[in-house]
């Protein structure tokens, strides 16, 4: 592959980005609007934590790989600082139309510490350590600003511990195979090729992880005719106050243990109870299902 064209694209896509969200923190900073933020006790100190939710792209130094940054609130702004999180949001569609194909190549580099000589790496990993931004979070870089297309009467915050199970074909589980290394994977391969030719699926379980939502009661009928609606939210809302200038109604979790009181339930008794392969958490359906 041309390492060097791809580099280019990465890094133009990757700057693109930092200035739509230099952009829209400066307004944030400097402009009129509403806030709440959860356990922010000013406006001042609301506005930073936002600003810096917004503006977290890249991994500190004990950061998990695979976090990012949380931060509830909700922001009532001007329609120009609303255009300015529509950029951010259309660089990050950008930079991760160009990421995500990448990640699925591999590309081999010498790695120190390890018994091989090399190793099996993401070719967009490796453009960017060239490009000196192998600190680069890709979660949070792809994360979108949730957007409201109609101001809020109330914004009600819960948080659940899920997990997510995904039906992949037997096709996509050798491609994500393919990318390892190891005896595991090796003996994972030669199972797959067991499976009867009837058994077209498997289940991909991920971990649980906390996820925190939003239930949002409009103050009006948004363009599509919803008068509420439900939404992934991580970053603080934003919304264009136009001429409702209320303030709405904003309830966060009590406390972090809400996560536990309404767990979502994965249907167990679909999959059989032993995972399929080793070196991935993959499941074969149940034949009693």
């Amino acid at each position: 592959m041309d390492i060097s064209a791809h580099r280019q694209r990465v890094a133009a896509a990757l700057a693109l980005l930092e200035k739509n969200i230099e952009r829209l923190t400066d307004a944030l900073a400097h402009r009129p609007l509403w806030i709440a933020v959860e356990h922010a006790p000013s406006e001042r100190t609301a506005i930073q934590r936002a600003c810096a939710a917004y503006s977290t792209i890249d991994y500190a130094m004990d950061d998990a790989v695979g976090s990012s940054i949380v931060c509830l609130g909700v922001i009532g702004v001007s329609s120009e600082i609303l255009r300015r999180a529509q950029a951010v949001n259309a660089a990050k569609s950008a930079l991760k139309e160009i990421c995500v194909p990448l990640q699925h190549i591999r590309i081999r580099m010498p790695v120190k510490g390890t018994a091989e000589p090399t190793k099996a790496i993401p070719a967009i990993r490796v453009l960017l350590r060239n490009i000196q931004r192998s600190d680069l979070n890709l979660l949070a870089a792809y994360r979108k600003i949730p957007i409201l297309s109609a101001p809020p009467a109330s914004v009600t915050y819960t948080r659940a511990n899920t997990r997510a199970v995904y039906r992949k074909t037997l096709e996509h589980i050798h491609q994500l195979l393919s990318s390892l290394e190891g005896p595991a994977a090796t003996a994972d391969r030669s199972r797959l090729l067991t499976l009867s030719r009837s058994e077209t699926h498997l289940a991909l379980v991920r971990d649980r992880y906390q996820n925190t939502r939003a239930n949002v009661l409009y103050a009006r009928l948004d363009p599509r005719g919803r008068g509420r609606m439900q939404i992934s939210a991580e970053l603080p809302l934003i919304y264009a106050t136009g001429r409702h200038k209320q303030a709405p109604a904003v309830q966060f979790p009590t406390t972090p243990a809400e996560a536990d009181v309404h767990p979502q339930r994965i249907r167990q008794s679909i999959l059989e109870p032993h995972p399929f392969l080793q070196s991935l958490p993959v499941y074969r359906y149940s034949r009693d299902r």
